[in-house]
């Protein structure tokens, strides 16, 4: 039960493990960083946590209101936000990512990423692995 008493049924999609279900929502999964259980945050530091994960990471740098979009992809994939502000949105859901946020993008997802604020952003996007490092 949550606080307010109501009970939500959790569970992952087949195929699709960068979303949760509650209820009949779809839920964009983001991991912030936390420094007490990931340490300091640096690009060293996130391309750790990005390969601990299974995932090989390439940095992105984007200029203030830059946006892209990607139509759904044939792998899993996630964007890492090393600096700045960075509004995702997956198949029409949406969260601002700051320093040390990793989303989950899965398979097949529309995902469009845009800069927010005034300053520029710098990122890691990266693929899931499929053979092992």
């Amino acid at each position: 039960m949550s606080a307010g008493g109501t009970a939500f049924a959790r569970r992952k999609q087949p195929g699709a493990p960068a979303r949760q279900t509650v209820g009949l929502m779809m839920l964009m999964r983001i991991d912030r960083w936390d420094v007490r259980r990931d340490g300091p945050l640096n690009e060293a530091a996130l391309r750790h946590k990005l390969d601990a994960l299974g995932y090989e990471a390439d940095p992105t740098i984007c200029s203030v209101d830059a946006v892209s979009t990607a139509p759904g992809e044939a792998w899993e994939r996630v964007e890492a936000v090393l600096s700045g502000l960075i509004k995702v949105t997956i198949d029409g859901e949406s969260g601002i990512l700051t320093a040390g946020d990793v989303v989950f993008v899965p398979r097949g997802a529309v995902r469009r990423v845009q800069v927010v604020g005034t300053c520029p952003a710098s990122s890691l996007q990266a693929v899931y692995r499929t053979q092992p490092a």
